[in-house]
């Protein structure tokens, strides 16, 4: 399944880059993310996932490999995970594209590939496929959230310059 965001957040390229690479707080914007564990910096994290779909609540160890970056232009991540009491499968690639927009903003694009095998895909594809769109975009929304809040600084991640920021998460 593909699915599409785009937004336009008010916040400097530099910023959005760094938000990108703030993983527990890109984390946190991921609907039923629990937490995220870093492996390798700028490579390699596992996170905790947990959700409902239709009348099955879902736990997922997703392991998360970072495919391809351009710095300050895309991210490319590949996610995978089970659950092993349900039987469950979950791969996902997501790619960030980023851009200037109107000089001072950040254009931000989402596309995710997104599969999903098992007892969940009993349920038929109309009810997985929502469940997988309202995630999708609720992460978009939630990223629009936090880069609307510019405020102070944060580690700069791999390919961003001197002077790259980024807010605080909302409580």
């Amino acid at each position: 399944m593909h699915f599409s965001e785009k937004i336009v957040v008010p916040a400097p390229l530099t910023e959005a880059w760094a938000f990108i690479w703030d993983a527990p707080r890109l984390a946190a914007c991921l609907p039923g993310c629990l937490g995220v564990e870093e492996i390798e910096a700028g490579k390699a994290y596992r996170a905790r996932f947990e959700d409902h779909v239709g009348p099955y609540k879902v736990h997922f160890n997703l392991d998360i490999e970072v495919k391809e970056t351009e710095p300050m232009k895309r991210a490319r991540i590949f996610a995978s995970g089970k659950d092993a009491k349900l039987g469950i499968t979950q791969r996902v690639g997501l790619t960030v594209n980023l851009a200037e927009a109107g000089g001072t903003g950040t254009a931000l694009e989402v596309e995710a590939e997104v599969e999903i095998l098992g007892k969940v895909a009993t349920l038929g594809q109309f009810v997985v496929k929502r469940k997988a769109q309202e995630v999708v975009k609720g992460f978009t929304r939630n990223i629009e959230a936090e880069l609307l809040d510019a405020g102070s600084s944060a580690p700069r991640p791999p390919g961003a310059t001197a002077g790259s920021a980024a807010g605080e998460p909302h409580a």
